[in-house]
């Protein structure tokens, strides 16, 4: 596993997700102090693991982790939040946390223009997507704050930035689980923490204060939908 940070052992640990590299949210190191980010495998020029396995995956990063003196709160969207939900943390914020795949268009269609534009995308990666990740609601050990896109994922149809890719009951599954503590749509949709940085922060800020990463709760920003 291959983690950046100021020190060895980050306070906030952020997991991007599929297709997608740290250095597109360096922005989020000026918002959180001691944030250290983590490269999934395979994934820009992080290597490959032997296998291809969200599971796999996670045993590695429960290994590194539990070495720390403390376990990090960890931010992670998309297939990075399934990774985080997978192993010990102080607390996990996850992002549009994929459960579901038979409507995974918007995913597919990323998948596609990216190989149009020439990227080589290994099929052992795309084959992640072959199941549903309803496992992961099983390995669920710390508090989490559940945010999902309030852009709605169906019909399919053009439409940029992305959609939510968890449908109300995809939603509504982790929303019920108990170790999940709030659950909010916010405005904007799958990539939230490209399209509504400021969005994630104030539906975040108490969930963290909670849990003794930030100094103290702050309100809702106007585009704030609640609790789902």
């Amino acid at each position: 596993m291959i983690i950046s940070a100021a020190g060895p052992t980050p306070n906030v640990l952020l997991i991007h997700g599929f297709l997608r590299t740290p250095a597109q949210l360096q922005s989020w190191a000026g918002r959180i102090p001691d944030l250290g980010f983590l490269h999934l495998p395979g994934h820009g020029l992080a290597p490959a693991y032997p296998e291809v396995s969200v599971q796999t995956w996670a045993d590695a990063l429960g290994e590194v982790i539990g070495r720390w003196p403390r376990p990090p709160l960890i931010i992670a969207e998309s297939l990075g939040a399934i990774l985080a939900l997978s192993v010990p943390a102080r607390a996990v914020i996850a992002v549009e946390p994929v459960l579901s795949v038979e409507n995974l268009w918007p995913l597919h269609r990323t998948i596609r223009n990216a190989r149009a534009r020439g990227a080589s995308i290994p099929p052992e990666l795309e084959t992640l997507f072959s199941r549903p990740f309803h496992w992961v609601l099983d390995r669920i050990s710390a508090p989490t704050l559940l945010l999902g896109g309030a852009v709605p994922l169906l019909p399919e149809r053009e439409v940029f930035p992305e959609p939510s890719v968890l449908t109300d009951e995809d939603f509504a599954a982790y929303a019920a689980h108990p170790l999940v503590e709030e659950a909010h749509r916010i405005a904007h949709g799958h990539t939230l923490l490209d399209h509504n940085p400021e969005g994630v922060m104030a539906a975040s800020a108490a969930f963290m204060a909670r849990h003794g990463y930030l100094e103290g709760p702050q309100g809702p920003s106007p585009d704030h939908h609640g609790a789902s």
